[in-house]
């Protein structure tokens, strides 16, 4: 009878334990993103992560944090993010939008700003592809992932990643 009864509440444990989605968007961003390509489109040019000439990454963590490092700027940076659902009428290819933070004080934006007037936002050039300490990715139901720059600029370059096996 005993025996029946752990058995009994073996297979109840292993069957009430959650299963991660390998396909949740936590799941798959997770890990490192690489840059693979630069788009322009309104000159219509491409290039690919040979003719780059820098690499660029993202690292992603489950805890809701990342890091980002650029090795043209030569620069670490961390921050937060979250993720945000597209809405009813966005695109069904779009799994998810990631909104980075980075904490950075007032004075470090002044001192990353480039002069570039866009409505009141703090463009931060190179360093970032959002405005101020901030930046918007997307996640495709592809599991690609691309940053489309500054909202207001639709000229500007959108950069690519893949994951880093």
């Amino acid at each position: 009878m005993k025996n029946i009864l752990y058995a009994l509440l073996s297979i109840l444990i292993l069957t009430s334990c959650d299963k991660e989605d390998p396909n949740s968007p936590d799941n798959i961003l997770n890990g490192t993103w690489e840059k693979i390509e630069i788009v322009t489109p309104h000159l219509g040019t491409k290039l690919s992560k040979d003719e780059i000439g820098y690499s660029e990454e993202y690292e992603f963590f489950r805890n809701g944090t990342f890091t980002k490092f650029n090795s043209k700027t030569g620069l670490t940076f961390s921050g937060s993010f979250k993720f945000e659902a597209p809405g009813e009428n966005q695109v069904d290819e779009i799994r998810t939008y990631i909104n980075l933070y980075f904490p950075l004080s007032y004075s470090q934006t002044q001192d990353l700003a480039e002069e570039v007037p866009c409505w009141t936002c703090v463009n931060l050039g190179p360093y970032f592809y959002g405005w101020g300490p901030t930046e918007r990715m997307i996640l495709y139901s592809n599991n690609s992932l691309v940053n489309p720059g500054p909202c207001c600029f639709k000229d500007l370059p959108i950069y690519f990643y893949s994951k880093k096996k």
